[in-house]
């Protein structure tokens, strides 16, 4: 019977040991001090909120609907002017167009009216919202979509047309079986 002698294993695990806990020791050491401890950040999320999953507007008319302002970050916001990138002929309205200070874990919701031409194209336009506040600048972009009220009268025009055609087909051919009788 042999006789086991654990030595040899016991010290290359103590030596693995030692090397675990330096370079965790050396791991925490150089670790960005955002790791360790929370940092203080900036975050601002905008969102378009419409009565639909899509943000449909109509061309010519005014369109209201409501943006949110969303601090996540963990220290307030000051100063943030709201403007946009839109397609030529546009009008987009904020009110309030500037907030003083928004806190950290607040919402602040802007009244927004978009105003698309009478000529705007049907389909999706992208507009860009932009924040821009003392500590930082934030653009989100939206794809809205135009509908056409000259479609709409058309729709109705075109039933309107058959009723009146189905009318006219009726009248001519029950005067025809009364006369015949």
């Amino acid at each position: 019977m042999r006789r086991f002698s654990g030595t040899g294993r016991w010290r290359i695990f103590i030596r693995s040991g030692r090397l675990l806990l330096l370079a965790v020791l050396v791991v925490v050491l150089f670790l960005p001090q955002s790791v360790r401890a929370q940092e203080r950040q900036l975050d601002l999320i905008m969102r378009l909120v419409s009565h639909y999953y899509r943000v449909d507007v109509t061309a010519g008319r005014d369109n209201n609907f409501f943006l949110e302002l969303n601090n996540i970050g963990n220290r307030p916001i000051t100063g943030i002017k709201l403007s946009s990138e839109q397609p030529e002929g546009w009008i987009i309205v904020f009110n309030p167009d500037i907030i003083d200070q928004l806190n950290a874990g607040s919402i602040q919701t802007v009244d927004v009216n978009i105003k698309p031409p009478g000529s705007a194209g049907r389909g999706e336009h992208e507009i860009n919202f932009i924040a821009e506040a003392d500590e930082l600048r934030k653009v989100e972009k939206f794809w809205i979509t135009v509908k056409s009220p000259l479609w709409l009268w058309v729709g109705i025009g075109a039933v309107l047309l058959l009723v009146i055609v189905f009318i006219l087909i009726y009248l001519r051919f029950g005067r025809q079986k009364s006369q015949t009788l």
